[in-house]
């Protein structure tokens, strides 16, 4: 009677995880007169988690133009949206690079994760299902996530799928700075350690005795004033001759242009007698800020200019915005990210790809190689007994400057 028992119970259990697979499906959207339909589900799951999501409307001009394919995965369960994954297909060439040197490049279909994140906070379950799906459907040499959170269900999914080759982009994790917001400039600035707290006010501080002026600018028409003032303290810095910072193009302005149609975009800049001398810009979506981008004019270092105007940032997205959540993307442990934020979280840029296709299985090997030996040249450097030789020389060729 007992066996029989224990029986009829194993076989409701087993009962249930199949009615629960059955009941969970993935569904495919491929065209772009089918979008409209998924809009209030993706502002709402947009909502969940840590990581930030692009607006709905930058969701439909990254899919929209006709030479765009792309995939949007929906993972759906008692008829209720759980999760949603965009992919897009590019045809591109992929470098790689030694010592700031690009050594040779390859040709590569490559699927980007839109975002980059799935929305909701599916199970690694539910996330591997999403993969099977683009593994299956598409034609590909790679998948690059981008800098995903470690120890996350996406992460444990990505790095357990059989059969499909899991790397990293990068040469070692990062960490990812956030700051959740509180109510006031007052306790945010609590949740720092003492020293790092006085250091900060001391610094808005010194730049405020110069009376700076700081502007924000949010509309279409204002774009063209921001970018002429922007890429002037560009110009300023060492990292524009390397090829960063932000520049005054089409292509460029296009882009914030539409943000700041979609009402997302938010620029800020700081004057010290109508000169400008610090930008910082981002998007808000979703009750998120993306900080996109920052610099100061290097002459005006000693007072401090790109701190006090981050915390102008952070204080104006407390006072006049619904933010909850500043997103500072990823940086050292020993940058203004660091120092200003109060999450960070380790992250890995990771490339997932087919083992059984061997151009993917090329691709993989080659990263993988060069990765080995940007480890042996760090090591050389920061051990070696010519370290401040090679850090000068490195330094020269624009590596290691960031």
């Amino acid at each position: 009677m007992l066996q029989s028992a224990a029986f009829e119970i194993e076989g409701t259990v087993l009962c249930l995880y199949v009615l629960l697979a059955v009941q969970m499906k993935i569904v495919s959207y491929s065209n772009c007169s089918e979008l409209h339909t998924l809009e209030e589900a993706w502002n709402c799951l947009a909502k969940k988690g840590l990581s930030f999501v692009p607006s709905f409307s930058e969701l439909r001009s990254a899919v929209e133009p006709e030479t765009s394919k792309f995939q949007i995965l929906v993972a759906i369960d008692n008829s209720q949206i759980i999760a949603i994954a965009c992919f897009i297909y590019l045809d591109t060439a992929k470098k790689y690079q030694l010592g700031g040197r690009v050594l040779f490049s390859l040709p590569v279909r490559m699927v980007t994760l839109f975002g980059p994140c799935i929305l909701g906070e599916p199970s690694e379950g539910v996330i591997q299902e999403l993969f099977h799906t683009i593994f299956k459907n598409g034609d590909f040499d790679v998948i690059t996530l981008g800098h995903i959170f470690v120890d996350t269900p996406i992460y444990k999914a990505a790095s357990s799928l059989r059969g499909r080759i899991v790397w990293r982009g990068g040469r070692k994790e990062r960490v990812w700075w956030l700051i959740r917001l509180p109510n006031s400039i007052e306790k945010y600035l609590e949740q720092m350690r003492e020293t790092t707290r006085l250091h900060i006010i001391r610094d808005c501080k010194k730049f405020d005795r110069q009376t700076p002026e700081f502007r924000l600018l949010t509309r279409p028409e204002d774009i063209d004033i921001f970018l002429r003032d922007a890429e002037k303290i560009s110009q300023q810095t060492y990292q524009w001759n390397l090829g960063y910072g932000i520049r005054n193009d089409h292509e460029t302005r296009q882009h914030l242009m539409r943000l700041a149609k979609n009402g997302d975009l938010r620029c800020y800049l700081s004057y010290l007698k109508e000169k400008p001398v610090a930008f910082g810009w981002g998007e808000l979506a979703h009750q998120r800020f993306y900080f996109r981008q920052t610099a100061f004019d290097p002459g005006y270092r000693k007072l401090s200019p790109g701190t006090a105007l981050i915390v102008k940032i952070i204080n104006d997205l407390i006072q006049n915005t619904d933010c909850r959540l500043f997103d500072f993307q990823h940086g050292g442990n020993d940058g203004y990210k660091s120092r200003l934020a109060t999450i960070g979280i380790s992250c890995a840029d990771i490339q997932l790809a087919s083992m059984y296709r061997p151009y993917s299985l090329l691709i993989a090997v080659l990263e993988q190689m060069l990765h080995s030996a940007k480890n042996l040249m760090a090591l050389i450097v920061e051990r070696g007994p010519l370290k401040g030789r090679l850090r000068a020389a490195l330094r020269r060729s624009g590596v290691g400057t960031f």
